[in-house]
C-alpha cells in the first residue's frame, strides 16, 4: 500500500524558488511511501527499480556496503562524505539493548541475524545498511552533487516499539509511522521525495521520539529527471513553412508591381 502527501513551504520560499533554478529548497516536496514486511523485501526491491527506471542514468546511490561494519567493536560511524551526500546523528543518544558503544553515532552494520530486526535491503541478505544506532534522528545533507529533484530510501523496522516515526524535508515534517499503532517488527518503508523543481542541497531529517526505537536507511538514491527530448517537426512541417513563405513572397512581389504600374 502507498500513501502519498503534498505540502507546500511558504510562499517567500515559492516565490525564491520560481525567480532562480536550480534553488535552495523546492517550492513543493511530496513524500511517498510505500510498505512492506521482511517477507515481502523482494516486492520493495521491485518498487524502488520501478521507481528508478525513468531517472536513467541521472542516478547516484548509496548502499553503505562500502563501509567497515560493527564486529564486536565499532566500525564506520558517522559517513561524512558518501556518494549521495552525508549521514550524521541528531537528537539525544541511544539507549536500548542493541546500541553499539555510547549511542551517540550512527553505526554501519552487517550483522544481518540481529534480533533487533534491522538487517540489509538493498542487496541479498548479507549486506550492509545504517543503522540510527537507537539515538533519535539521522540528517541526511546532500550538497555538491549538482542539481536534482528526487530521492529515495529505504527506512527499516520504524516505530516497532511503539514510538512515532517523522521525516522532515526542508521546512516540510511529514508523519509517516507510529500513530496508528506499533508496526512490525522488520519492517520495511519505501520512501520516495519528489520535489516540484530542480534543487542543489537539501536536509532530510529521519526521527523517532523514543530512545529504544532504532531503525536503519539502505539504498539512498538521488536522481534527476532528464530534461524532455525535443520533439520532432513532422516530415511536411518543413515542407509547409517553405509553402508559406513562397506564398508571402509573392504576395510581396505582385504589391511591387502594382505599385509601379500605377
Amino acid at each position: 500500500m502507498y500513501r502519498s502527501i503534498r505540502l507546500g513551504l511558504p510562499v517567500a520560499l515559492l516565490a525564491a524558488a520560481l525567480l532562480a533554478a536550480p534553488a535552495a529548497f523546492p517550492a513543493t516536496a511530496t513524500l511517498q511511501v510505500g510498505a512492506f514486511t521482511r517477507a515481502s523485501a523482494l516486492s520493495a526491491k521491485a518498487a524502488k527499480a520501478l521507481f528508478q527506471a525513468p531517472y536513467g542514468s541521472q542516478i547516484r546511490s548509496e548502499g553503505f556496503d562500502g563501509y567497515a561494519t560493527w564486529n564486536g567493536s565499532p566500525g564506520q560511524t558517522d559517513l561524512g562524505a558518501t556518494a549521495v551526500g552525508s549521514f550524521t546523528r541528531i537528537g539525544d543518544a541511544g539507549s536500548g539493548h542493541s546500541v553499539v558503544g555510547d549511542g551517540a553515532r550512527l553505526q554501519v552494520r552487517g550483522d544481518n541475524d540481529m534480533a533487533w530486526g534491522r538487517y540489509d535491503t538493498d542487496l541479498p541478505i548479507g549486506g550492509h545498511w545504517l543503522d540510527s544506532n537507537d539515538n533519535t534522528g539521522i540528517e541526511w545533507t546532500i550538497s555538491g552533487l549538482g542539481a536534482f529533484n528526487a530521492l529515495s530510501f529505504f527506512v527499516l523496522d520504524a516505530a516497532d516499539v511503539g514510538g512515532r516515526f517523522a521525516i522532515r524535508v526542508g521546512d516540510t515534517l511529514f508523519d509517516v509511522a507510529g500513530g496508528d499503532g506499533r508496526r512490525e517488527n522488520g519492517n520495511i518503508l519505501f520512501v520516495r521525495i519528489l520535489l516540484d523543481g530542480l534543487v542543489d542541497q537539501l536536509s532530510v531529517q529521519m526521527m523517532h521520539d523514543r530512545t529504544n526505537d532504532g531503525f536503519g536507511i539502505d539504498g539512498a538514491t538521488v536522481a534527476r529527471v532528464p530534461p524532455p527530448a525535443p520533439v520532432p517537426l513532422p516530415a511536411a512541417a518543413p515542407l509547409l513553412g517553405a509553402g508559406l513563405g513562397g506564398l508571402g513572397l509573392a504576395a510581396l512581389v505582385g504589391r511591387r508591381r502594382h505599385r509601379r504600374a500605377a
